[in-house]
């Protein structure tokens, strides 16, 4: 008689559990990937990130750590004279607390570092596997902080040397669930409002506080697929910089899918556009519409979330990061 692997047969049953959980258990999604603007000089102004609708329960209580490693390189000498080579490290200590009913409020607090980064090798890779390669990356070294200048005129904009640990403009947020009946999508008023708390002569920050609005709104569409989808405007302060830049209200949208595909297992596919609150500079580097793709997982095993996801540009416009990596952990009680 043929002897049985009692690792496999264990496996096997294993796995054949999972999926009848995971069948029978509801799905009530875990949220899209809470991505924003990455872009350096974007980066002072607030941006609400891509949320869900669902607020938490009165009492509840949700804390989380983001880390993003963003990667860019852009040059302009034309009316704007700018150089940007370097990774930036935002990390983000946050929570979330249902105060009520339906409505919720949080409280984020950012830290920045710059420096040479480690993606240089991968985005090579990758570009010149789809024919994308872009040709000033052979300006610098891989993985080398080069610059952070931008200059208009003889005024200095905006000059950021290689810092680590730094600041950020601290913002809070409040979420309030409007709409809610069966069969319709669930819709939530956002609001939010950043303190200038970030060094403004490092690029940490604005030196201006900014207020932010929107909609938010999320619904399933099948038992395994949420649909999510973001619209916000940020009002901010101006003027800003040496050069007494005037700003302009900027728009963030956001519209994506998670589907579920094992019992903590879920894929998540984003679409961001993204206006800037530049006007008049005639740079590429600071104005112009971004459109960007996300894509990402999410493991649920409660009390904790993780999520990690990818960003990439598909403008043709530099005012967004080239590529950014984003890991969240949160633990939810």
């Amino acid at each position: 008689m043929q002897r049985r692997d009692p690792w496999l047969a264990s496996l096997v049953v294993v796995l054949v559990a999972s999926v009848a959980i995971a069948q029978t258990e509801e799905f009530t999604g875990h949220g899209p990937l809470p991505v924003r603007n990455f872009q350096p000089i974007q980066l002072i102004f607030l941006n609400l990130p891509f949320e869900r609708a669902r607020t938490l329960p009165a009492g509840g209580l949700a804390c989380h750590i983001e880390s993003a490693e963003i990667n860019v390189i852009a040059t302009t000498s034309s009316g704007v004279r700018a150089t940007l080579k370097f990774e930036t490290n935002r990390t983000v200590v946050g929570g979330r607390f249902g105060l009520l009913p339906g409505l919720e409020v949080g409280l984020d607090v950012p830290v920045l570092s710059r420096f040479g980064g480690f993606l240089d090798p991968f985005i090579d890779g990758i570009e010149h596997l789809f024919g994308t390669f872009n040709g000033e990356r052979d300006l610098y070294a891989d993985n080398t902080f080069g610059a952070f200048r931008v200059d208009q005129g003889n005024t200095v904009l905006f000059h950021g040397r290689a810092q680590s640990l730094e600041l950020g403009d601290v913002w809070a947020s409040a979420k309030y669930e409007i709409w809610q009946r069966p069969g319709w999508p669930l819709v939530a008023l956002r609001g939010a409002i950043k303190a200038p708390t970030g060094r403004a002569g490092g690029v940490f920050g604005s030196g201006k506080p900014d207020f932010g609005m929107g909609l938010a709104l999320e619904h399933r569409l099948l038992d395994w697929l949420f649909l999510y989808g973001n619209l916000a405007v940020t009002y901010p302060v101006g003027p800003i910089t040496a050069g007494d830049l005037t700003l302009n209200p900027f728009i963030t949208e956001g519209f994506g899918g998670e589907a579920r595909i094992a019992r903590h297992w879920s894929l998540v596919l984003q679409q961001e556009t993204y206006t800037s609150p530049f006007h008049g500079t005639g740079a590429l580097l600071m104005e112009g519409t971004v459109v960007e793709l996300a894509t990402g997982v999410n493991f649920a095993w409660d009390p904790f979330l993780v999520q990690l996801g990818t960003i990439n540009n598909l403008s043709k416009v530099a005012a967004a990061a080239d590529f950014t990596l984003l890991l969240r952990m949160t633990y939810r009680r």
